[in-house]
């Protein structure tokens, strides 16, 4: 039987890395991508839990109800594209509170999924888990790797229910749910993310595939994510960007193509609770 893994996509603009005072001087380009997206949902028949911006729903409140129409799941990804690491507890409650506000009244659901921008959960994130926790059901934030900007390397690979004492320790009474990023364990080098986004861009097709596979044939599901600027050719420049922000984005769509044709995949709550 086939194995049905996890999709989801981060829902932001292109220029939501900077800070949210900065984004009024752009022209949006997330609605047009996101549809190329949902276009090739509905070819490869797959439903996807969108991490979706607080700030994206209020912009664009028809998109996020289209979305929900066509049978995926609105999860929060913060209103302001917030690093955790860098605010207080009362700061991302009070952002948490607002974009699960904005997200239920559009869509007349309650929002049970969260992903923090960045994956800006780290192993002293046990305040922010509290809150994760208190608001949400189900959590993807945790990426099993070490990279310079996040990770935390010996975090569990698959489901688990974060200790809030020791967030890699599993709780078998704990209220969340965390759904760790894809990685391929790499005999003697390391975990290599192979979960989407950038690594979609960035590695051999071939690699991603035989970590998925190699995921899917120990029994277990992979977890990967795209973002509407992942898949956009002509992703206009910003000076305060790094070279990876735009690298092979020509290649992205015709990859995550070949990622929906190999697998199946379905969002978090139609796998859950199904």
């Amino acid at each position: 039987m086939e194995i049905t893994n996890f999709m989801t996509v981060d829902l932001e603009d292109y220029y939501c890395d900077l800070p949210i005072s900065e984004w009024s001087k752009f022209e949006s380009r997330v609605e047009q991508n996101t549809y190329i997206i949902l276009d090739l949902f509905e070819k490869y028949n797959v439903k996807a839990t969108f991490f979706t911006l607080g700030y994206i729903g209020e912009k664009f409140p028809e998109l996020i109800k289209e979305i929900k129409n066509k049978g995926h799941e609105i999860g929060s990804h913060s209103y302001s594209h917030i690093d955790l690491r860098k605010h207080t507890k009362e700061n991302i409650e009070k952002d948490l509170i607002k974009s699960k506000n904005i997200l239920e009244k559009i869509i007349g659901e309650e929002i049970q999924s969260f992903r923090a921008p960045f994956f800006s959960i780290d192993q002293k994130s046990s305040d922010v888990m509290e809150i994760i926790t208190k608001y949400f059901k189900y959590d993807s934030s945790i990426f099993p790797t070490k990279t310079p900007l996040y990770g935390i390397p010996n975090a569990p690979r698959f489901p688990y229910k974060p200790s809030l004492k020791n967030i890699v320790e599993n709780n078998e009474n704990g209220k969340l749910t965390e759904i760790p990023m894809s990685i391929y364990k790499f005999p003697l080098i390391r975990n290599i993310p192979i979960a989407g986004g950038f690594y979609l861009r960035f590695l051999p097709y071939w690699l991603i595939k035989k970590g998925i596979k190699k995921i899917n044939l120990e029994n277990n599901r992979a977890m990967i994510y795209i973002h509407p600027k992942d898949i956009d050719k002509k992703m206009p420049k910003i000076k305060e960007y790094n070279w990876y922000y735009y690298y092979n984005l020509e290649g992205g769509l015709k990859k995550f193509e070949n990622l929906l044709e190999d697998f199946h995949f379905s969002s978090i709550e139609k796998i859950f609770e199904s």
